[in-house]
């Protein structure tokens, strides 16, 4: 078993974190009101920066400096596209001098949101559109890309859908630190954590974290993509890559519970409800919250720990991605669910 100290130089090295140019990976915690119980706490990652949406940075901030030191100068970035991460990649890969170039799923059918803000970064014409069709053979349209990009000498790097990639484990580790960091400074033991997942990266290391310093604590985790299945093999994958990491391997058996969204389950789908809780949520505790994630773990932890009557002290780790609201602040009570290619 690693200990906390060895955890953070490896995840403080990984991440440049003595650097003047390393990103803030510490976020403050505070009590919630909209659940009416004086033991549930919100971890604020969506305040880690503006632009980059929460828990992505923290894949970024170990991924970038990998980068720099491979020499990559320009990354692919798959992704659909409303992506807050390929949004997030667009702006950290230009800060640090890399070539963005999208392949994304669509086009939709109209231009809003991450997109439109997408758009102040890469032009139209260098992004790689990808039908629904075509989806499928994504692989394939991008290693042909990149085997044009090889002939030409430039050094090129794919990084997977959500960012799901071994250079991002340091950085998306650094979350159970800064939670460690929260405990230590509120004298507050937290014996439930929630937390949504889409690609699954950092809430599959929180998990195989916990388990590699045996961190006794019972994870709630939100599937808003794929099924429970898809995301155990990506958990089993990230323990690996947790274990050759730490050079160590651990015993200790992860302690998690798995739960598709309370409300509207398709990825991307919204409805009247999710936005009158976005609504309370805002009233209630002066916090935004999108449709797509943060929402959606508000509603489903709420009906979980009321349906399972859980107790102790509780955390809900706002993952960030509220710049998705401006897809919707013209019109954003439908009254009917959108589909996946209108977000």
């Amino acid at each position: 078993m690693i200990n906390e100290g060895e955890l953070y130089r490896k995840v403080e090295s990984a991440c440049r974190l003595t650097s003047a140019e390393s990103f803030n990976l510490r976020s403050r915690i505070h009590k919630l009101r909209w659940f009416n119980r004086s033991d549930i706490w919100v971890k604020r990652d969506d305040e880690l920066s503006f632009g980059v949406s929460g828990t992505r940075l923290r894949k970024h901030a170990s991924t970038i400096p990998a980068l720099k030191l491979k020499g990559i100068e320009e990354v692919v970035v798959i992704g659909e596209a409303s992506s807050n991460n390929v949004l997030s990649a667009a702006q950290t890969l230009t800060e640090n001098n890399i070539k963005i170039t999208p392949f994304l799923l669509g086009p939709p059918t109209r231009k809003e949101g991450n997109l439109k803000l997408l758009s102040l970064f890469v032009d139209d014409e260098e992004i790689h559109w990808v039908s629904r069709e075509q989806w499928t053979n994504i692989e394939t349209h991008v290693n042909k890309y990149v085997e044009k990009e090889n002939e030409q000498g430039i050094k090129i790097f794919v990084l997977p859908e959500g960012g799901h990639d071994q250079m991002a484990l340091p950085g998306s580790l650094s979350i159970l630190l800064d939670i460690l960091r929260n405990e230590s400074e509120s004298g507050i033991a937290f014996d439930h954590v929630f937390l949504d997942s889409s690609s699954g990266m950092v809430a599959q290391s929180l998990i195989a974290g916990a388990a590699a310093i045996n961190k006794k604590v019972q994870f709630h985790i939100v599937v808003l993509t794929g099924s429970f299945e898809t995301f155990e093999c990506g958990l089993n994958q990230i323990v690996q890559y947790t274990e050759d990491f730490l050079q160590d391997s651990f015993k200790s058996e992860p302690d998690y519970r798995l739960y598709y969204p309370a409300i509207t389950k398709s990825f991307g789908g919204t409805d009247r409800t999710i936005f009158r809780e976005i609504k309370n949520i805002a009233k209630n505790d002066g916090i935004l919250t999108d449709p797509v994630f943060s929402a959606k773990l508000f509603i489903t932890a709420k009906q979980a720990i009321q349906d399972l009557s859980i107790e102790g002290n509780i955390l809900l780790i706002h993952s960030g991605g509220t710049l998705a609201l401006s897809g919707f602040i013209d019109n954003p009570i439908s009254g009917t669910e959108t589909s996946d290619d209108s977000y």
